[in-house]
């Protein structure tokens, strides 16, 4: 197999080692049993099969262990028959094009924010509506059962030619800046850069303004005068060096923001024979049901040193301070996000809606606390 990999991080492939207890949990590989037909969709082969990746992911990220996890999933319970060729940090597509190039065939897999193609991707745009998801681990389950449970987020997965993967967590959103941002009055008279419309809409409802820069533009933008502030995970301050630049951060309470996405074209995917199928099937839905959640705790917790290191502590508002800008928000991003989703495509996004908060309310696996809080009481 030949994979471009970035060469200043082996920490992913030990990440994925030390997970394999998930492989073993009960859904080992039946696959590779041989047959006749070929990689034409169908029946079982025994010829190998290399899938290019496009993804966004920077040295040491947390999505970068994420596709390194899968991946390897695939490689180790297909036995070798089933490889990748990876390439990172946007190299083969910049991180806001990738959905298109996997939709057509430049890559067979994708990894990059949901909010980078809103158009494509509203099912799980519910993400980003401020204050709605506070729990990462339910929110991938969520957003992977509504793929099919929904009649209108099924069709636009097939309509949009995608297979989905899943959607880890980016995150809790942070809010960076040079000054110390303690309330929603600090907010205004800043330029952010912040990540998809609801959160750039509560930026705009604080009194802030918005500029259009990618994550991977973020640390220039700042430094060149063209954004005062943004709002990113703790992982970003690592991956992007926001750290480095922006010395206050804060937890404003809004939770969860985005997602990161990871897609198969469906065309590539049913040209797999039926035994590799049902390898990629079982591991997406370990991937969905705890597996990604893992890495993405395990890794954030990793980065808490080296930013505590340069920034000291991460902040957190104060509850009724995050209660006030959630009122002044009120239902206008979830009224925008149905009006968005419907445009895009969305049969029933009330429907939706409705079913993803049913979904967080609901949840009943285990509910850690968030690494970036954690962080945040070690300071």
């Amino acid at each position: 197999m030949h994979t471009t990999r970035p060469t200043a991080s082996p920490r992913p492939r030990r990440l994925a080692a030390s997970l394999a207890g998930l492989a073993s949990a009960g859904l080992l590989l039946t696959a590779c049993a041989g047959g006749d037909a070929g990689a034409g969709g169908g029946g079982d082969g025994e010829e190998p099969v290399t899938l290019t990746v496009a993804s966004w992911a920077n040295p040491g990220s947390v999505d970068e262990a994420v596709m390194e996890y899968w991946t390897k999933e695939l490689e180790d319970r297909s036995e070798g028959r089933l490889s990748f060729d990876i390439s990172y940090a946007a190299s083969l597509c910049s991180a806001d094009e990738i959905p298109e190039c996997v939709r057509d065939g430049r890559a067979d897999v994708g990894q990059t924010i949901a909010d980078y193609a809103p158009q494509l991707f509203p099912q799980t745009t519910v993400v980003s509506i401020p204050f709605l998801t506070q729990n990462n681990q339910a929110m991938t389950q969520a957003v992977w059962e509504l793929s099919t449970e929904h009649e209108g987020a099924a069709a636009l997965w097939e309509s949009n030619g995608l297979k989905l993967v899943g959607h880890n967590p980016a995150g809790r959103l942070l809010l960076g800046s040079k000054e110390p941002v303690e309330s929603v009055d600090d907010i205004a008279g800043k330029r952010w850069r912040m990540a998809g419309p609801y959160t750039q809409m509560a930026i705009e409802a604080a009194g802030g303004s918005n500029v259009a820069l990618t994550a991977p533009e973020t640390y220039e933008g700042v430094e060149r005068g063209v954004a005062d502030a943004a709002g990113f995970p703790m992982d970003g301050l690592v991956s992007f060096q926001l750290k480095d630049i922006l010395p206050n951060w804060t937890d404003p309470g809004i939770g969860q923001y985005t997602s990161t996405g990871l897609w198969m074209n469906l065309d590539t995917y049913e040209s797999l024979p039926d035994d590799l199928k049902q390898v990629v099937d079982e591991v997406n839905e370990e991937y969905n049901q705890g597996g990604v959640a893992k890495v993405f705790e395990e890794i954030t917790l990793e980065q808490c040193d080296p930013v505590l290191e340069t920034i000291g502590q991460i902040e957190e508002w104060d509850e009724a301070e995050s209660e006030r800008w959630r009122e002044a928000l009120g239902t206008q991003p979830e009224e925008k996000w149905i009006s968005d989703a419907e445009s895009a495509g969305l049969e029933d996004a009330q429907g939706y809606l409705e079913a993803y908060k049913e979904k967080m309310a609901s949840f009943e696996g285990e509910t850690p606390k968030d690494p970036s809080l954690v962080c945040s009481d070690r300071s």
